[in-house]
């Protein structure tokens, strides 16, 4: 009686054996094509995956199956399956989440403007409706009778238009109008450039006007051809299509061929022509970012007569997320110093680890140094260096990888084409090349004007370009290129 109930269970047994083995075999399956649709995995070392995989899956599905084979080693096959199955889920998730980051970037290439209704502190003004029928100020720019219609479809106002911020900033203060529309740029000038009217405002009201999205891509062989790449780095947190200034002005050069990296940092008040408005309308480069991405490289272009290929956009949450992911990095600092805004951050001459707030203070940083803004972009070039050397020669990039996607999110933006991101991570995960980084720097004079296309009127500081640093710097990168 006993040796038949045995027999049962062995019979019985069996089903669930060969559900396990189908249902791994389809979980390995369905790994192996997400691998290739990721298109990021050198075809060699795709070959031997699947070779290993299909050898192993072709033996243990033959001891699953085969009756004679004792039940003992089909729990082992089981066993394996299982771990198999766990692992392969893992990779699912992440190849995945990979497909789906890469999709993001690439969509996120529409750029808004944000705009606030910003009226006194201690008015009554609480929201939309209490502006009903009111003055409000409006700064000419290039969006503003955008975000001035789309106010209209909201509540009906006298728009009172203005081409002198301070204008418009001292009839608010003295009430003459009861609030105004503003961008962001114009809303950190009063906090910076304008603080001496201790202009205390709220906001009550925030809308986006979207720009116009221009194809300005210059497509090469990223794994033959030599290009350049335009780092924007936003002065905000939060969504990257939001335009703001930019606090980073990068071109990095690279030449695939040699394995060399040549890191161009432009400083952000450099004083450029902003050539879609004419020869004459000359501004800060961070200004340009007030019109968007392909202004920026427009203005770069033309000063450093090169081509841009490729535009990558970075803020405050991008650099911030991306050093917490891998774990911190290492910067050598040129000097002892504190952040002016935040006495308590303070760096020591020599290496310091870093995490992301601090290594974004660290980039962030020109007031506690003699020669300000240019030793502000060799500090960016130091940060970047380390977070390109501790991705491209530890396991930091692997075994953080999920958190690094995680962080990333929404504040990182590129125009680089999927398939040429895929053949870049191909191209190093194939050889694991050592590349060999430079940085050179753009140099000036310090220069008041109240020439800017974006604030005429208005006294800025601006910095008036060296032409020998520019010349230099141009030749230098067109070395790297060829």
């Amino acid at each position: 009686m006993s040796r038949r109930k045995t027999k049962e269970t062995k019979k019985k047994s069996h089903p669930i054996f060969k559900i396990f083995a189908i249902l791994s075999t389809l979980i390995a399956m369905t790994m192996c094509v997400l691998l290739y649709i990721l298109d990021m995995v050198p075809i060699k070392y795709l070959m031997i995956i699947y070779s290993l995989l299909a050898v192993i899956y072709i033996i243990f599905l033959l001891l699953t199956f085969i009756r004679k084979v004792s039940t003992g080693v089909k729990v082992f096959c089981l066993i394996i399956f299982l771990l198999f199955d766990i692992i392969f889920g893992f990779g699912i998730k992440y190849v995945g989440k990979t497909i789906s980051f890469v999709d993001l970037i690439n969509n996120q290439l529409f750029q808004n403007e944000e705009y606030y209704l910003m009226v006194l502190s201690d008015s009554n003004f609480t929201n939309l409706s209490d502006i009903e029928g009111k003055s409000i100020g409006v700064y000419q720019n290039n969006n503003s009778s955008k975000a001035s219609k789309k106010l209209t479809s909201k509540i009906t106002f006298n728009s009172i238009d203005y081409t002198n911020i301070e204008k418009m900033l001292t009839d608010i203060s003295e009430e003459k109008i009861s609030a105004i529309l503003i961008n962001n740029a114009i809303k950190n000038l009063i906090t910076n450039e304008f603080s001496y009217l201790e202009l205390n405002l709220k906001e009550i009201y925030k809308l986006n006007v979207t720009l116009e999205e221009k194809n300005i891509v210059k497509s090469v062989d990223v794994t033959k051809e030599s290009f350049n790449i335009f780092v924007a780095g936003g002065d905000s947190y939060g969504n990257i299509s939001n335009v703001t200034n930019t606090d980073v002005n990068m071109v990095i050069s690279l030449n695939p061929q040699n394995k060399e990296i040549l890191l161009t940092s432009i400083p952000r008040d450099y004083y450029v022509n902003l050539s879609s408005f004419g020869e004459d309308a000359y501004d800060k480069l961070t200004h340009a970012g007030y019109y968007g991405i392909e202004e920026s490289i427009s203005a770069v272009e033309k000063l450093l007569d090169t081509e841009i290929n490729y535009y990558v956009k970075v803020n405050f949450s991008t650099i911030e997320g991306l050093v917490d992911s891998i774990e911190g990095i290492e910067v050598y600092s040129d000097y002892d110093f504190c952040v002016t805004n935040a006495p308590n951050v303070c760096f020591q001459k020599g290496n310091n680890h870093l995490d992301g707030y601090h290594a974004l203070m660290f980039a962030r940083e020109r007031y506690s140094f003699q020669n300000g803004d240019v030793q502000r972009v060799k500090n960016q070039q130091k940060v970047l260096t380390a977070i390109i050397d501790k991705i491209t020669s530890s396991s930091s990039f692997i075994t953080n990888f999920s958190d690094i996607l995680d962080n990333l999110g929404s504040s990182f933006a590129t125009n680089i084409d999927s398939k040429s991101i895929s053949n870049l991570v191909k191209m190093q995960l194939s050889d694991m090349p050592v590349w060999t980084i430079e940085s050179q720097n753009l140099t000036g004079t310090d220069y008041y004007t109240t020439d800017t296309y974006t604030y005429p009127g208005t006294k800025l500081y601006v910095m008036k370009m060296n032409p020998e640093s520019v010349e230099a710097a141009s030749t230098k990168i067109k070395e790297t290129l060829n």
